[in-house]
Order: structure tokens, then C-alpha cells, then sequence
């Protein structure tokens, strides 16, 4: 399944929403963290859960989309049954997952 972006580029803002940062966030000037409209539910879910994200995207419908957690969120990503991602930067860097909303 694709993200329901329509004409939204890679890189742009314009298909965001700002979500409440969770309790073990350090955002610390009283704004929210935007996220892709897209990966909104999803997100929330994982922050609720305890997962620890470190960005995310839906793609766009032309790039992959990710979601990015810390060190310690692998394990617990992977027993939630996320697939890694490749990641062509960083080979054999796992802390990057597919999302399941957009599968």
C-alpha cells in the first residue's frame, strides 16, 4: 500500500501533523514533534508502547518509508514483528524499520 501523499515531495513539510511528545522525549521548548500525516496512528502507537523513535517518513510514494528508533527499541521493534530496513547509508545499521501502516 502506498501513503495517501499526492503531489507532496520528499523533504517537505506539507503533509505534517504535530503529535504531543511522549513523556521520555527531550524536547524541551514546549513544541510538538510533526510527523507524515500518513504515520500518524502508527507513531503514536510505538510511543505508547515505549518505543523511542528518531524520525520517520512516509515516502512519499517515491522513497522508502521508515521509521527510525534508538539502540535500545530494536529488539522490542523486531518482537512487534517490524521488518528492517536496508539501509544503504549505514550497511548493517538495523534501527531503521517499515512501517506497517503503509505495508
Amino acid at each position: 500500500m502506498t501513503c495517501r501523499c499526492v503531489d507532496v515531495e520528499v523533504g517537505s513539510y506539507d503533509n505534517q501533523v504535530e503529535l504531543t511528545p511522549p513523556s521520555w522525549s527531550t524536547r524541551t521548548d514546549g513544541r510538538g514533534i510533526c510527523v507524515d500525516r500518513c504515520l500518524q496512528h502508527e507513531i503514536a502507537l510505538l510511543w505508547h508502547a515505549g518505543i523511542q523513535t528518531t524520525g520517520c517518513c512516509c515516502g512519499h510514494n517515491v522513497a522508502p518509508a521508515y521509521i527510525g528508533v534508538t539502540e535500545q527499541c530494536i529488539e522490542p521493534m523486531l518482537a512487534m514483528g517490524y521488518t528492517i530496513l536496508e539501509n544503504t547509508v549505514r550497511p548493517g545499521a538495523r534501527d531503521s524499520f517499515a512501517p506497517k501502516s503503509l505495508a
